[in-house]
């Protein structure tokens, strides 16, 4: 059984290895939105291997109970663009 610690760690390696695979597919012009959950790339392009890291975070994630929907991922990253709208430095000072 996992603990919470394994669960946020595999959770959070799950949203960075997608951050990068929206990243690439928007680089390359595609709508990552639309784009991720059904497109397949050919055999050893970069795209496919950010596909792949990010199918093998998914299940690693999924075997210990973080396992989102593609809608709850679509919106986890939107949040996630917003907020580094906000904050391109990373996040605010909590003491002033």
């Amino acid at each position: 059984m996992s603990n919470r610690t394994e669960r946020d760690t595999l959770g959070e390696l799950l949203f960075r290895e997608f951050d990068a695979y929206a990243a690439a597919l928007t680089e390359k012009g595609e709508d990552w939105a639309h784009a991720w959950p059904s497109d397949s790339w050919p055999p050893h392009t970069p795209l496919a291997t950010l596909q792949g890291r990010f199918a093998v975070a998914r299940e690693a994630a999924a075997a210990i109970g973080v396992a989102p929907s593609d809608s709850e991922i679509t919106e986890e990253h939107r949040v996630r663009l917003e907020y580094r709208a906000l904050f391109p430095d990373g996040a605010p000072p909590l003491s002033g």
